[in-house]
Order: C-alpha cells, then structure tokens, then sequence
C-alpha cells in the first residue's frame, strides 16, 4: 500500500471519529465506538470504514443501525 494511501486512510479515520464523537446526536446511541481501520482504493473512489462497538447492554447490532441511519 502506497504511502499517499497510508495517509488518506489516516485522515479518513481521524475524520469518522471526530464525526461520530461530537456531531452524532442521536440518544439511542450509547456506549464506546471506535474507528479501527480504514482501507481505501487505490482511486479513492471507496474505503471500507471498520469500528468496534462497546455497549453497556450488549446490543451492538442495534447501535450500528442507528449509525448507519
């Protein structure tokens, strides 16, 4: 992977974080989400962002949806 790639990604995953930090006001969001990977095309046309949820209730698949939304 080039070294302009390494950087897009980087910044993409600093940018997703700070997104889902301060910007998503959605109540039934609770818990810790993070931004572990990022892995974009060499055209920068995709990235496939990957996070990690940790709910204190155990229903990651519900705060995913609500990301997703």
């Amino acid at each position: 992977m080039s070294e302009r790639i390494l950087r897009v990604n980087s910044e993409i995953q600093k940018a997703i974080s700070e997104i889902i930090a301060t910007e998503l006001k959605n109540p039934n969001i609770k818990g810790l989400i993070t931004v572990t990977k990022v892995d974009t095309t060499n055209d920068l046309e995709y990235s496939k962002i990957y996070i990690s949820i940790f709910t204190p209730n155990g229903d990651k698949e519900e705060v995913f949806n609500q990301i997703k939304h």
